[in-house]
């Protein structure tokens, strides 16, 4: 039985068995409660509520009468193909109760930044220009099958039932380390690894650890929407770089910042990829104007021209640069698996 079906107040004005019936009557018009699904037995029912089955029993036969329920001999009490059929939907408006002005509580309003919009119906556009999509077509999905056995077999159902609450899964973080990383140019140990729920919740995380209302922080234009709403929920001082075919322009305005947002492998949304050059001067910067460098490496597997740049985290001496990376795009969004690397983290 789902628990958030019914409830009952024994000091409300109507009766039980009233309170069960709206409740029910409530779940099936809300659309809680589909066609055809089964419902709990009185007993079952009556126990959880704990109160008699007989008070049940009345309520489910007055919905019985209405047509809302449906019983099957030996089975049951479903809900009824025909509970619908009766009510208009504009004669049912939901009431509206009482609680919170919210308005007058938050002290942000991050609806009324400017987000990015995705139609649901994306793969029916001839050119949807989106971003972070998977193509079915494309997907391996014998080979994911084939992992996905493997990976829920016998064999290594101690290490995904065991609850590391205080490190990440070690085996996890080794396939990033010796399988991803590399790549990428980049060595590090597995305490510099922190695996987290996508990109977006490293940028978070970062964002919470390094910027206050103070935080200088510079970051491209255009960009990405997402980080420019995360940073500008946290500072009043964020400055918007411009851009030009080799990604982020070294302009004075770094020069005052103390945290700067690239994507140099594949700049959002140019797809400018930042020359080794480049890259060596904005190191020199950071060393020189003492900032932080926040890397989002969300999509170098998509350079098709030239041989790939290493990351700018590997070109990076003295730990200023922090790594973001996804799994998003190798495996699909739905995964919400990123990680970030730097050095003491």
């Amino acid at each position: 039985m789902r628990d958030w079906l019914v409830h009952i107040r024994r000091n409300e004005h109507a009766s039980l068995q009233t309170q069960i019936r709206e409740s029910l009557v409530s779940a099936i018009l809300d659309g809680q409660l589909a066609r055809n699904e089964p419902i709990p037995s009185t007993r079952k029912m009556a126990k959880s509520l704990g109160v008699s089955r007989n008070t049940v029993v009345l309520a489910y036969q007055g919905l019985l009468d209405d047509g809302y329920l449906a019983a099957k001999e030996r089975s049951g009490y479903y809900v009824s193909e025909k509970a619908m059929e009766s009510v208009a939907p504009a004669a049912q408006p939901r009431r509206k109760l009482p609680g919170l002005d919210w308005k007058t509580r938050t002290i942000i309003a991050p609806a009324r930044q400017e987000n990015i919009s995705k139609p649901l119906d994306w793969q029916s556009y001839t050119y949807p220009f989106i971003y972070g999509q998977v193509d079915h077509n494309l997907f391996p999905l014998a080979e994911w099958r084939d992992c996905t056995r493997q990976a829920l077999g016998k064999k290594w159902l101690g290490s995904w039932t065991n609850d590391t609450w205080a490190f990440d899964d070690p085996l996890l973080v080794e396939q990033i380390r010796r399988r991803i990383l590399p790549r990428r140019g980049i060595m590090a140990e597995n305490d510099e690894i922190l695996v987290t729920l996508g990109a977006q919740n490293a940028l978070f995380l970062l964002t919470s650890l390094l910027v206050d209302s103070t935080t200088r922080v510079a970051m491209e234009e255009p960009g990405f929407p997402d980080m420019r709403n995360i940073f500008q929920l946290r500072s009043k001082y964020v400055s918007l770089v411009p851009v030009d075919e080799q990604g982020l322009v070294l302009s004075d305005q770094l020069n005052t910042a103390q945290v700067v947002f690239t994507t140099p492998s594949h700049q959002f949304p140019t797809t400018a990829t930042m020359p080794l050059e480049r890259r060596m001067e904005l190191l020199k910067l950071a060393s020189k104007r003492d900032f932080v460098i926040i890397e989002d490496d969300y999509e170098f597997e998509t350079n098709y021209v030239n041989e790939p740049c290493p990351a700018l985290k590997s070109l990076d001496d003295e730990g200023r640069v922090i790594y973001v990376g996804s799994l998003s795009k190798t495996l699909f969004p739905g995964l919400r698996l990123g990680f970030m690397v730097a050095r003491g983290l």
